[in-house]
């Protein structure tokens, strides 16, 4: 009698890229995607918003999802999110984050995500990345194709803030002066100064204490 035949390996067929600020979680993200995720392998990780969104705008990688954790430094999850959505239509994005889901989810909606989902539990987390990568989203959100034509509507009408204008506005948030914005960024602080017009045009605001405001009551739904 034959000895049983061993089954075929599944194929890895689903590219995923992850992004966190820290080196430590990707790490223990691709680990969990080997091992609890079979057809899916990472491809790429940035630990940064920037990184991010160029690598997607550069658009060579083929992906099937990008994994995204919420709270990066500087331009926050749903920030990149919305950038990334607002320049490619077929990417599912998955939000991630080991606070609670709540203090994000409608913001990620509105930024054009497919799901969201905590980080503590490996195993529905491994089940929110099969899901979205075989093409699904989560309860409430929306996909790709339909959150980028929403966007893009929204821009027509509602000027946003620039990639620059969201760090800025962002690390004034945390309390930094114009010269500390400036070397962290390093930029100019005449810089800084312009790109705070531009906000505060676009924000419909006459001081950077109000903007700040804004941004922060925005940010907080």
């Amino acid at each position: 009698m034959n000895p049983a035949k061993s089954a075929a390996p599944i194929p890895k067929i689903h590219r995923v890229a992850l992004v966190d600020n820290d080196p430590r979680a990707l790490e223990s993200l691709s680990l969990l995607i080997e091992a609890k995720v079979p057809t899916a392998y990472v491809v790429w990780t940035a630990t940064s918003g920037d990184e991010a969104i160029e690598r997607c705008q550069r658009n060579d990688d083929n992906l099937n999802l990008l994994v995204l954790d919420m709270s990066m430094e500087g331009l926050q999850g749903p920030a990149i999110c919305h950038r990334i959505r607002l320049m490619d239509r077929h990417l599912p994005i998955l939000g991630i984050t080991s606070f609670s889901i709540n203090s994000y989810r409608s913001r990620l909606m509105e930024a054009g995500a497919q799901g969201l989902i905590g980080k503590e539990d490996s195993d529905q987390l491994a089940k929110a990345i099969e899901r979205l990568c075989g093409g699904n989203v989560m309860e409430g959100f929306e996909p790709p194709a339909l959150a980028n034509v929403r966007i893009r509507r929204e821009e027509e009408t509602s000027p946003r803030l620039t990639v620059r204008e969201e760090q800025i506005i962002s690390l004034c948030a945390d309390g930094m002066l114009d010269r500390e914005i400036a070397e962290r960024l390093d930029i100019s602080e005449s810089t800084v100064r312009k790109h705070m017009q531009g906000i505060l045009k676009k924000l419909n605001c006459k001081t950077a204490r109000q903007a700040v405001a804004l941004w922060v009551r925005s940010h907080a739904r």
